[in-house]
């Protein structure tokens, strides 16, 4: 498929990159060009510095340090021997992250060991019930112990990677499980692997034709928590329910009376930023509605825009407010935060300037309504069984 044109039509939907992760991490590099040429800047200059104010010693501590990824951790918690071990494979702190992978633990009664990066810290893996000890990329500790599933949100970050390594060299049946809203940008999955998705839609779309993976639907997690746990706070996506800087809303108001959120993605790399910035800015400007940034928009084009935005009366969100319940439209190019606003039964829409294939294909598959031109997006169907639960079965029975 043509890069231009990544999804091709929306009859014949799937990933950029359906096997090779080295392709994907091509694509990936090339989106963040400027990025990476910044943080490589910083890098030297850092460098440079380091140098000059330690004599040869702080010059080679330097050269030593800021490139080097930190280790790997190995925590491990005992079960009941009556189940094979279970492994976990944990990159990130993310609400997402943790949704998707740790709130299967309480439901697990099996020894259970979770591999992370070193400077990854988890609540859920503290207490006196979880050892830790430092672990090599190899994973050769591991042998040995009695694993017989694994379980990460892919391959395409160290942890995941490793997991995976470790687990089709063991012949471990090995699991991947979606935590996100899913477009032709997602990394491949590894070899000799089941999805676990949240719907068979999803699942067709993430195996885009490979006969070495496997689909299970076991629905979404973070979708379960927002649809149970009605105005809590889940760990999900955060939906926008706090005003500008977290100034209360009017909550006495009918939803179609206040004032629309839009949900930022400069970040992401599936757009171009003429396209998301450009989005945000024309449907804040033409509905008055507030943009909250996501987390991520952090970089120099990021708060640049934001700064164009309030010089041409644009409200920007304090993303750090809290977010639950206000029933506020929510709108967004492709944010799952839209199917959440929907389970939660607030007003949910979405919104672009240009909508390439892939992104109309997106929209039809989560049933995303258009704004100004249809009825709110309908509520995502969601299991009667809590994913988390169903997982935990899987992985301690057939192992995936």
């Amino acid at each position: 498929m043509a890069l231009n044109d990544p999804a091709g039509s929306s009859e014949n939907p799937g990933l950029i990159h359906p096997r090779s992760l080295e392709r994907w991490q091509e694509w990936q590099a090339s989106r963040q060009r400027l990025r990476r040429a910044k943080h490589a800047i910083h890098r030297a200059i850092t460098s440079r510095r380091r140098g000059a104010g330690s004599g040869a010693a702080g010059a080679g501590s330097a050269a030593r340090g800021d490139a080097e990824p930190t280790g790997l951790v190995l925590h491990s918690r005992a079960g009941s021997a009556a189940h094979h071990r279970v492994l976990l494979g944990v990159d990130s702190a993310s609400p997402t992250s943790r949704a998707a992978l740790l709130t299967a633990l309480p439901y697990l009664s099996a020894g259970v060991d979770v591999i992370t990066p070193a400077d990854v810290t988890l609540p859920e893996l503290a207490g006196p019930d979880w050892e830790r000890q430092e672990i090599r990329e190899d994973l050769a500790p591991l042998t040995g112990r009695g694993i017989g599933a694994v379980m990460t949100l892919g391959q395409h970050l160290r942890a995941g990677r490793a997991v995976h390594a470790w687990a089709l060299g063991a012949d471990v049946p090995a699991a991947v499980v979606q935590h996100g809203a899913l477009t032709p940008f997602a990394p491949p999955l590894p070899e000799q692997t089941t999805l676990l998705a949240w719907s068979e839609a999803d699942g067709e779309f993430y195996r885009s034709g490979r006969e070495d993976v496997a689909v299970r639907v076991v629905g979404s997690q973070m979708l379960w928590q927002a649809g149970h746990h009605g105005d809590e706070e889940t760990p999900g996506t955060k939906l926008p329910a706090a005003g500008v800087d977290g100034e209360a809303p009017d909550r006495d108001a009918p939803a179609h009376e206040q004032r629309p959120v839009f949900l930022g993605q400069m970040h992401g790399a599936e757009l171009p930023r003429r396209i998301t910035a450009r989005t945000a800015y024309e449907f804040c400007r033409r509905e008055g509605a507030l943009y909250r940034p996501h987390p991520a928009e952090t970089d120099v084009l990021s708060r640049g825009a934001h700064r164009l935005m309030r010089r041409v009366g644009i409200e920007i969100q304090d993303p750090s407010a809290p977010l639950i319940g206000a029933g506020a439209p929510v709108v967004a190019m492709f944010s799952t935060g839209v199917l959440e606003a929907a389970v939660r039964g607030i007003p949910a829409f979405v919104t672009a300037t240009h909508t390439p294939a892939w992104l109309r294909e997106f929209w039809e598959r989560y049933d995303m309504r258009r704004w100004g031109f249809t009825e709110p997006t309908p509520a995502p169907a969601v299991p009667a069984d809590e994913p988390a639960r169903v997982i935990a079965q899987a992985l301690e029975g057939s192992g995936a």
